[in-house]
């Protein structure tokens, strides 16, 4: 895999476990808000011998199964995409759903949970081989199918196949001259009427980027990475690319003004209503809303229905 396959292959391998986050030895999950009733019950692990596959093939590619970012990560992604998913649309049941850079399958396997059909996709075989055990031990083998896909410029689907699509912490990694590309085929392979969710990306705009926490590297040129010795420094993608790279699609977060956003963002106890509306009142009056604008990209987008 490299950049001319459409991907920036090291971060794209295993993306959310970049060098400040294998550091960290806790991932802080959300306290659960008795008001909100289950949806689901949460994914847990069933199968300890694909368990034990599982911790085998990550140390075979050199990572602590033991961290949390692999360990934990199906957990805290049910405490968090869910909620996006779930506040956007009301529910993912039935629902023809691609995970486009699936990593190890956590959110894939969040997905199936509630109800999705789900076709989970990466452009790394490893990493196409540790979800497949990951899924397994949850006890998910047989409702998610994995696709390995080297090249993203092209994939393996017909037109208007997918009713969601879910791009979680990955269109930060594709080398920046093949996005037009790879969102082009995204809008190629959904339905009309059907929905992008981007969550998790790191955005250019942020003085700090997300994944690595370097400070003002995002405002840098490409051009110094040479020059610097660094060609591998990870910048997060434009959040005008994100809102009009896919089409005309309608943006949600815009139409019901924030609403689901905010109770997203409220079930995960991340911040007060009132200063999240507030917020995005402001976001509001530049044009955009309030996911554009976060360190982390988080918007839902709906293709139009002639599209």
């Amino acid at each position: 895999m490299n950049c001319d396959q459409g991907l920036h292959g090291k971060g794209f391998l295993i993306h959310s476990i970049s060098c400040a986050r294998v550091n960290r030895r806790n991932i802080r999950l959300p306290r659960h808000d008795p008001m909100i009733p289950p949806h689901a019950t949460p994914p847990a692990i069933v199968d300890f011998d694909a368990d034990a596959r599982f911790r085998l093939a990550c140390r075979a590619i050199g990572h602590d199964p033991a961290n949390p970012w692999l360990e934990r990560y199906v957990e805290y992604e049910w405490e968090h995409v869910r909620h996006i998913g779930e506040t956007a649309t009301g529910s993912f049941a039935g629902a023809n759903t691609l995970e486009f850079g699936c990593n190890i399958g956590a959110t894939a396997i969040v997905l199936a949970t509630l109800g999705a059909k789900v076709t989970a996709l990466d452009a790394d075989a490893s990493i196409i081989s540790i979800a497949g055990d990951n899924i397994a031990r949850y006890g998910l083998t047989g409702r998610i199918e994995l696709v390995w896909c080297e090249n993203t410029r092209t994939l393996p689907f017909p037109d208007a196949y997918f009713d969601r699509i879910v791009c979680n912490s990955v269109l930060e990694y594709i080398a920046p001259p093949d996005l037009p590309s790879v969102q082009r085929e995204i809008d190629r392979v959904l339905k009309p009427g059907g929905l992008v969710f981007v969550v998790g990306t790191s955005n250019r705009l942020a003085p700090r980027e997300v994944h690595s926490k370097k400070w003002l590297v995002n405002y840098l040129p490409t051009w110094l990475d040479r020059w610097l010795g660094d060609e591998d420094t990870e910048r997060g993608v434009s959040p005008w690319r994100v809102r009009h790279g896919f089409g005309a699609y309608e943006n949600l977060d815009w139409a019901d003004r924030g609403e689901a956003y905010i109770e997203a963002r409220r079930r995960m106890s991340k911040s007060g209503v009132r200063r999240l509306r507030a917020a995005h009142r402001v976001a509001r009056l530049l044009g955009v809303t309030l996911g554009l604008l976060t360190p982390s990209i988080s918007v839902t987008l709906r293709k139009p229905l002639n599209g």
